[in-house]
């Protein structure tokens, strides 16, 4: 027998026998087979998504009522005489600082005792909140303005800090007091100036 012939009687041997890929089948189509997910497992996602929604929207609800509306006023004030620049009169003299501070009712003391906190007093203006005057003064630190709003006592709030980095609040015996910032900043300068005032 020829090399040749033992070729061929080996290759009709090899290919005479069956092969059975049904195994290897069966794993490849329940690989490749899409998933079916239950109807009720995609409600479920879908009801949980929209209760986690409503917490968020209701907390973040929450979060803006809790500011008292003259707090709010301040912000919105902030907001266009600061941030966007609104043309407004600004007194940077500091007697005639001192003077709009008297005619308030607001300790002219309040003006430097928040300058020992590390900011600096810039200008300042009489404005008007929800009907009521204050004394709106600017402080600066590290390149950032924040607001200061300052008015006699008048049982707005109660006496400790509240609020959050942007706005914060607080009365004392002796004034009443909103910090705005346009980004971070407010609370810490309002903790600093509950204890300096």
């Amino acid at each position: 027998m020829s090399d040749d012939e033992l070729d061929q009687r080996v290759r009709a041997g090899v290919l005479a026998e069956p092969i059975d890929v049904s195994r290897v089948e069966a794993a490849v189509r329940e690989r490749i087979r899409p998933r079916h997910v239950p109807g009720w497992a995609v409600a479920a996602a879908a009801v949980i998504a929209m209760v986690a929604a409503s917490f968020l929207s209701y907390r973040t609800f929450l979060k803006e009522q809790q500011a008292p509306p003259i707090c709010v006023a301040a912000a919105q004030d902030h907001q266009r005489e600061i941030v966007q620049g609104a043309p407004r009169r600004w007194v940077s003299d500091r007697s005639a600082l001192q003077s709009l501070a008297q005619e308030q009712a607001v300790p002219v003391s309040a003006m430097a005792a928040l300058e020992t906190t590390g900011y600096h007093l810039q200008r300042g203006r009489l404005c008007f909140l929800q009907k009521q005057i204050f004394l709106h003064l600017v402080y600066t630190k590290d390149k950032a303005e924040f607001s200061v709003y300052l008015r006699h006592p008048s049982g707005l709030f109660n006496g400790s800090v509240h609020g959050d980095e942007t706005l914060a609040y607080f009365e004392t015996g002796r004034v009443t007091a909103v910090f705005v910032s346009h980004g971070a900043g407010a609370l810490s300068f309002a903790r600093a100036g509950a204890r300096v005032l």
